[in-house]
C-alpha cells in the first residue's frame, strides 16, 4: 500500500487506483496520538475523501441507524481546501474544532475556533466555514439531517470517481452537476448564491436539462462504506 508515515504522522485517505494502490492525490496527515486520529479510529464507518476539494470525513453517528437524533460528521480541511458556499439550514447546527483553527462566518461575524471551542448557529442563519491556516484543520459538526449528509457524500463520491475533472483529475462540481444536488437537499440546506426564487427557476430549467444530460441529484449509494473502502485508502492511524 506504499508509504504510510512521515515523521510522527500517519498518511491515509489517498485515492486508490483500480489495483487498490494509492494514486496521485492529496493525503490526510494525522498525528496518531491526536484527538482526530482517535475519533477516526473509533468511527464505525469508512474514511471518505474529496481530492478535488481537499477534504476528508467520516460519519461518527447516524440517526437512521438509531445512534443519535442528528448525524455527526468529523471532517478535515487541508490547507488548500475549497470553501463551501455560504448557506443556512432549517435547524441549528453546531461546530466544534478538534485540531487546528477553524474559521466560521456566522451572519457576517468571523469566529475562529481552536481545539475544544464550539459555536451553535441558529436555524436560517447564514454561515460558512473554511481553513485559513497552513495546516490541516479537523472539526465535527452536527448536521441538520441525513439528507444533508447524503448531499455531501454525493459530491465527494462523484469527485473521487473523477466526474468533475479531466481524465485522471479531480475537481469541484460545476453548475450542471451542482443544481440537481442543491434541489434535492432543499430545504434542509439552502445556499445563498442566489435568492431562492431564482434557484427554483434554475432547478426548473437548467436543472432539468442537467438531469436529462445524466447529472444526478443525491445518490445514497455514496453512503455505502464499501464504495469508499474500494476507492479511498483506509490506513489505521493509531496503534501498530
Amino acid at each position: 500500500m506504499g508509504e504510510t508515515s512521515r515523521g510522527a504522522t500517519r498518511l491515509t485517505g489517498r485515492p486508490l487506483d483500480d489495483d487498490g494502490r494509492p494514486a496521485t492525490g492529496p493525503a490526510l496527515e494525522l498525528d496518531p496520538d491526536g484527538r482526530a486520529a482517535r475519533l477516526l479510529a473509533e468511527s464505525p464507518r469508512a474514511l471518505v475523501a474529496s481530492p478535488g476539494a481537499g477534504t476528508w470525513a467520516t460519519l461518527l453517528e447516524r440517526p437512521d441507524e438509531g445512534e443519535t437524533e442528528r448525524p455527526v460528521l468529523l471532517q478535515w480541511l487541508g490547507p488548500d481546501a475549497a470553501e463551501p458556499p455560504t448557506h443556512y439550514h432549517r435547524v441549528s447546527e453546531t461546530f466544534e474544532a478538534v485540531e487546528g483553527t477553524l474559521t466560521v462566518d456566522v451572519d457576517g461575524e468571523v469566529r475562529r475556533l481552536g481545539p475544544g471551542d464550539s459555536v451553535t448557529i441558529g436555524a436560517s442563519v447564514d454561515h460558512a466555514f473554511r481553513n485559513e491556516t497552513d495546516e490541516t484543520v479537523a472539526f465535527w459538526a452536527e448536521l441538520p439531517s441525513m439528507r444533508t449528509a447524503a448531499s455531501l457524500y454525493t459530491v465527494w463520491g462523484l469527485d473521487v470517481e473523477g466526474a468533475f475533472g479531466g481524465e485522471g483529475d479531480y475537481g469541484e462540481p460545476g453548475l450542471l452537476a451542482a443544481l440537481p444536488i442543491s434541489e434535492d437537499v432543499y430545504p434542509d440546506t439552502v445556499t445563498t448564491v442566489a435568492p431562492v426564487p431564482v434557484q427554483r427557476a434554475l432547478w426548473a430549467t437548467v436543472g432539468r436539462a442537467a438531469r436529462a444530460l445524466g447529472h444526478s441529484g443525491i445518490d445514497e449509494r455514496y453512503l455505502d462504506d464499501a464504495f469508499w473502502e474500494e476507492r479511498v485508502e483506509q490506513v489505521p492511524v493509531v496503534g501498530d
